[in-house]
């Protein structure tokens, strides 16, 4: 494998979006929707890059933190000679089934990445899994089409996220969240289809390609992936799982849209934190709990679960890596060693996370893309699907998250586009391209802390992934065609 592969892929990405502000124009609409005119670009020059990067740490900052947490709970985790009994528990159990341990796996990241919106947040149980995947005998390559395909399902089906759903939705249709939710509700039966189809070929491909790709002579030992057998006297387990359960619980609730459900009981317990009312006591209580978790928003209950980011979440990762550093005994320079060494082995991934987004600032702040893609668009009036979904695809590349493509690219979709009657056809149009396109795109946050932390290059991903993105579009295509008939 070449040395930084992926650094360098993400990095030409990121060259030609700065080099192409220099000589592509930017279009703007007019306010009736119906011209295009150019507008006096940015060109992206060093200091220009300078001030992006201190908004990739100002607004994405989070996603980075929460990689390293994760290298810190990690840390900790092989330190710990209970978590490889865990491990090793989990593969004899499995001993023979390996096809159900990699249904279950898939099945669960998919069904929380499109029901609560945690495709991000699931990198947590990434070095987990791929643990397990390793000691059952298989290759890198099975471990990442396992854990990346499974939540790239789940974002080609997603059903209940806010920002990639009712997001898109609200764009299209310029109303607020309450009526996108209205507006997204028809099409959920075709949401969980998609889920179905494109969970289904991930398993099944995944799972072919793992029996071509197994050697349980592999030496395992000593690699930063799988932590050493280590002699111990204790065989407890179950703090371990305890903790590790309760961090996933805690990390689902925090993400779940409530709101979307009207359900506000999160919302209130947090404000009753802030401003707690009945018996003197009640008050001091509620008063010291909000003293040590610093709760001050009381307006939109921006702590509440359901208002996370990725920043409380890493807080917590840490803090589930100090309780279990308490509960196994670690000295307190064991736990800093620990958590020094997972940081380290997860500042490569977490670099090229930030490479990403910080091309989403490029692509965002000078939106020359259009000045492409106005040719494609051009091609069709009206609603064109196949149009739309290159469209999607391109700017998926290079916005990085859907919802920035879509708030990018909406003037020029309404201008270009009878959006009236297809709001639904369109929303579902770039949720599932974006989807797809982020199992391949090297810009991908999911695809490139993976691959990172697998060391795996990005032309051997493409070489292994290639029959299964072909797979995937096709399904998507019938599933879109026949939607796009009936509704």
């Amino acid at each position: 494998m070449k040395k930084h592969n992926l650094l360098k892929v993400t990095m030409l990405v990121l060259l030609l979006v700065v080099v192409g502000s220099w000589f592509m124009p930017v279009y703007v609409v007019n306010s009736a929707g119906t011209e295009f005119t150019i507008q006096q670009s940015i060109k992206i020059g060093l200091f220009n890059l300078a001030s992006y990067i201190g908004i990739v740490l100002q607004v994405f900052g989070p996603a980075i933190m929460y990689i390293l947490s994760i290298g810190a709970l990690y840390g900790v985790l092989h330190r710990i000679p209970q978590y490889r009994l865990l491990l090793d528990k989990i593969v004899k159990g499995f001993e023979g089934r390996e096809w159900l341990f990699m249904s279950v796996v898939g099945v669960v990241f998919a069904v929380l990445s499109s029901m609560a919106g945690l495709s991000v947040v699931l990198l947590l149980l990434f070095p987990f899994v791929i643990a397990v995947m390793l000691l059952m005998g298989y290759d890198k390559l099975t471990a990442a089409m396992l854990t990346v395909g499974s939540v790239i399902a789940g974002l080609i089906g997603s059903v209940f996220s806010s920002n990639d759903v009712y997001g898109i939705s609200a764009v299209l249709s310029q109303t607020g969240m309450e009526d996108a939710w209205n507006i997204a509700k028809i099409d959920v039966a075709w949401k969980l289809i998609l889920l179905v189809l494109a969970l289904a070929l991930v398993l099944v491909n995944t799972i072919l390609y793992a029996k071509k790709h197994r050697n349980k002579n592999v030496d395992l030992e000593g690699s930063y992936l799988v932590p050493k057998k280590v002699k111990t006297e204790s065989k407890k387990v179950y703090p371990l799982v305890i903790v590790l359960d309760l961090l996933l619980v805690v990390l689902t609730l925090a993400f779940i849209s409530w709101e979307l459900f009207e359900v506000n009981l999160f919302n209130d317990m947090t404000n009753a934190l802030i401003s707690p009312t009945g018996s003197t006591f009640i008050k001091g209580l509620y008063g010291g709990i909000n003293t040590v978790l610093g709760v001050t928003v009381s307006s939109n209950a921006s702590n509440a679960f359901g208002h996370w980011t990725l920043m409380e979440a890493a807080l917590v990762v840490f803090l589930a890596a100090g309780l279990l550093s308490f509960l196994y005994r670690q000295s307190f320079n064991k736990f800093i060693n620990s958590t020094s060494e997972g940081v380290k082995k997860s500042l490569r991934p977490a670099l090229l996370v930030g490479v990403a987004y910080l091309i989403l600032v490029c692509a965002v702040t000078v939106p020359y893309e259009f000045s492409v893609l106005r040719h494609i668009i051009d091609l069709s009036s009206g609603f064109n699907l196949f149009v739309m979904c290159v469209v999607a695809i391109i700017f998926s590349i290079f916005t990085v998250e859907s919802y920035y493509g879509i708030v990018t690219a909406a003037s020029f979709v309404s201008a270009s586009t009878v959006i009236t009657g297809n709001t639904g056809i369109i929303a579902l149009v770039w949720q599932t391209m974006y989807g797809l396109t982020m199992l391949v795109a090297p810009t991908s946050v999911i695809l490139l802390a993976t691959l990172a932390y697998l060391d795996v290059s990005y032309s051997s991903w493409l070489k292994a992934i290639w029959k299964l993105v072909l797979e995937l579009l096709a399904i998507i295509l019938i599933v879109l065609l026949i939607f796009n008939a009936v509704m």
